[in-house]
């Protein structure tokens, strides 16, 4: 019977080691989550909430909370008659699906399901972060939202009904930097975008707030 028991303990122990290890595997890659409150010069408070992650194919998936004491009104400026969105606190709940990371910023992009204002769902939403670990200086946010276009005309040479090149792609970099990430190249083509414009994150500015609390977690 000590022989038994002894053998169990030893299959606990063991099994109590390689969970962590899977677990690990499971979220290995990059992930950024945070809560994160500030107030802009125009006195307003808003505050974000995130929760991102990858996995090893580099699917992203998350959820974004937004928060804004700012009133928001939706004008009619195409003419439709629709009445507008009342004004008031503003807050959007949005489900994340695109996730970039390099070094101590992270991208990430989405879309709107849930809001005060109606206008606002099915918005593409893009939120950007720094995580300045030393403490030294406050972390960083940039959000924006984005209309989905409407499909449409694709541009041609009129004079060469073969002309591709709205289709064509390409990478611009500084050849002669080669830690230049490089800028891509404008896709033109109606309808085929699947969220707000990206950009290198290098290039992205943040907001300039009066005050901040809160922690935010960039993971490569």
């Amino acid at each position: 019977m000590k022989r038994i028991a002894f053998v169990f303990v030893l299959v606990l122990a063991a099994a109590g080691s390689v969970t962590p290890r899977l677990a690990a595997a499971h979220q290995s890659g990059p992930s950024a989550n945070g809560t994160y409150r500030f107030v802009m010069a125009d006195g307003a408070t808003k505050s974000v909430e995130f929760n991102v992650t990858s996995d090893e194919r580099s699917v992203a998936t998350g959820v974004m909370t937004f928060r804004d004491e700012a009133r928001v009104v939706e004008q009619d400026v195409d003419g439709t008659g629709e009445r507008p969105d009342e004004a008031g606190e503003f807050f959007m709940t949005a489900d994340i699906n695109t996730l970039t990371v390099e070094n101590n910023r992270a991208l990430m992009g989405g879309i709107v399901r849930d809001s005060s204002h109606r206008a606002y769902v099915g918005r593409w939403v893009q939120l950007v972060v720094e995580d300045n670990r030393d403490g030294r200086d406050p972390d960083k946010v940039s959000w924006c939202f984005c209309k989905p276009e409407a499909s449409g005309w694709t541009p041609v040479d009129a004079e060469d009904p073969r002309d591709e090149g709205a289709w064509w792609h390409w990478w611009a970099t500084d050849d002669e930097r080669r830690d230049d990430t490089g800028v891509p190249s404008a896709n033109i083509i109606p309808g085929s975008r699947t969220g707000c414009p990206t950009f290198s994150l290098s290039t992205y500015e943040f907001a300039e707030v009066d005050s901040a609390e809160g922690d935010i977690q960039v993971q490569p």
